[in-house]
């Protein structure tokens, strides 16, 4: 891969992995979890799909232990999201909708990047004629760090239930490897994919989209 496009994808991990750590810090904070509850839960958001990922294709130990600043940045962030609603604590407490509204700002650009970064992943380790692995390799980097966060808040996973959060991640995941096929321009097929999915995150939060459920009477 081209020096450009390194740096490119560095920015994007370093992009996601402060959104993702926002997401699960914030969430932490509105579940009341002390600030140990809240590094745990901004680690586990931001860097647990990509170890997920890395024990699949046989990267050991994955890249959060290699390249540790991925950890640093998660518990940085974490942190700093801790002291700042400490300071406005009542602002933070004063409305559920204002948090949710955040988390799912940072949640969706994390699920974009991250959802990309493992498709390119996947392509790096010479898996690129392997559609399906390429993409499930792409959504288990999305989904799998928001997944573990909410079974650790004891909440069901949002990929089961919330607003086509899944999808979003496949759809960007099939965007990106069809650009891919195509030797589309490798930086602007990230910034489109990344944008696909965080458009249909933010479009189905605000207008409550959902897949189909059997609806309990």
């Amino acid at each position: 891969m081209p020096v450009s496009q390194t740096l490119f994808f560095l920015i994007a991990q370093y992009v996601g992995t402060v959104a993702f750590a926002a997401s699960g810090a914030m969430l932490a904070i509105d579940r009341g979890l002390d600030l140990l509850g809240v590094i745990v839960l901004g680690v586990t958001t931001a860097l647990g799909g990509g170890s997920l990922r890395d024990i699949i294709i046989g990267v050991l130990p994955p890249q959060m232990f290699s390249s540790p600043v991925y950890v640093l940045i998660a518990v940085g962030t974490s942190i700093l999201i801790f002291i700042s609603e400490s300071i406005r604590r009542d602002k933070f407490l004063e409305s559920y909708k204002v948090v949710d509204k955040y988390v799912n700002i940072f949640d969706a650009i994390g699920l974009g990047v991250f959802t990309i970064v493992g498709v390119e992943t996947a392509l790096d380790s010479g898996h690129g004629e392997n559609a399906f692995l390429c993409i499930f390799l792409g959504v288990l980097t999305g989904v799998g760090g928001g997944m573990l966060r909410d079974i650790l808040s004891h909440e069901i996973p949002a990929i089961l239930k919330k607003h086509v959060y899944a999808l979003a991640s496949i759809i960007g995941a099939c965007l990106y490897y069809f650009f891919y096929k195509i030797s589309f321009s490798n930086n602007f097929a990230v910034i489109l994919s990344v944008a696909v999915v965080l458009a249909i995150r933010l479009l189905a939060a605000h207008y409550r989209w959902e897949l189909p459920k059997v609806k309990n009477s």
